[in-house]
């Protein structure tokens, strides 16, 4: 991987996983980065947060049989940090098309949402639709003078990309020009507190997935504040975790192109959100069919 001479391998691996990255379905690597946080900074040291945890939860899950000790996972490590944005877009960018071109499965944790957009412009041409679990839309034209931040990468994406199928699910923080984007650009939403209306929920993710391979993205703050208090902008009436793990169950079985877990912010809890982000990224894996 000399071509990446901006990746760091940390000390410590998700799941404590050593499958060589030739062997592996799944690629994680991190994204250290929360320059354009607009409340409660930290998020940049989420990745690291969510390794260490990751080796210290019961890696299984009860909706389908998982041993991670045999997944075949490889942590690449993080991007090494550029002050400048437009080079850590870059940066994940060319790091998710080098992961594409060796037919293994992208898994970016974060750090700020912002680097969801590069991932998804990247991968535009191979992905169905994009499911977006979250507890705001991400529809700002701009936010503090900014057009390219966590506040404003979806509408940028929708934007660019205007015929890609969106569907966010479990919204509750949003103003009214957001509103009215979605719905004049057909994003589809379902508000956490429709989140009880199970089988509307997955009729509307069949109808955006389509048949086809999506990419899926968990801002860790669509968890009620209960479960999840370290995140950079919490909102309350969130979703519980047995509801999003089922969700992620049936997007996860139409086998994503690519996965991400952001926002993860350690310094506001004792480490209650990295160990349910952990677990966030083993159910999605454990979700997947197998080859």
């Amino acid at each position: 991987m000399s071509e990446l001479d901006f990746l760091l391998r940390s000390w410590v691996t998700f799941f404590g996983c050593e499958t060589p990255s030739e062997n592996a379905e799944f690629f994680v690597f991190g994204v250290p980065y929360d320059l354009t946080s607009s409340f409660r900074a930290g998020s940049s040291q989420g990745p690291e947060a969510v390794r260490k945890f990751s080796a210290n939860i019961e890696a299984n899950s009860y909706r389908k049989f998982f041993d991670a000790a045999k997944a075949a996972v490889y942590d690449g490590g993080d991007i090494v940090v550029d002050i400048d944005i437009q080079v850590m877009l870059k940066r994940v960018a060319q790091l998710v098309a080098y992961v594409g071109r060796l037919n293994k499965i992208p898994v970016m944790l974060g750090g700020e949402h912002t680097f969801t957009y590069a991932a998804v412009k990247t991968l535009a041409d191979k992905i169905s639709s994009l499911i977006v679990f979250d507890a705001h839309f991400d529809l700002r034209d701009e936010y503090l003078g900014s057009k390219f931040s966590h506040a404003c990468y979806l509408r940028r994406l929708v934007e660019e990309f205007p015929t890609l199928p969106v569907a966010v699910v479990g919204v509750r923080g949003y103003d009214l020009a957001e509103i009215l984007f979605a719905e004049q650009n057909k994003v589809k939403y379902v508000k956490a507190s429709e989140l009880h209306d199970f089988s509307r929920v997955l009729r509307i993710l069949s109808d955006v997935i389509d048949g086809g391979r999506p990419y899926v993205s968990v801002d860790i703050d669509v968890f009620d504040p209960a479960y999840a208090p370290g995140v950079g902008n919490p909102e309350p009436e969130g979703a519980d975790p047995s509801t999003v793990f089922d969700l992620l169950h049936f997007v996860g079985r139409r086998r994503p192109v690519m996965f991400d877990v952001m926002e993860v912010n350690p310094m506001f809890d004792s480490g209650v959100t990295a160990a349910l982000a952990a677990k966030v990224v083993m159910e999605l894996i454990a979700s997947y069919p197998e080859r």
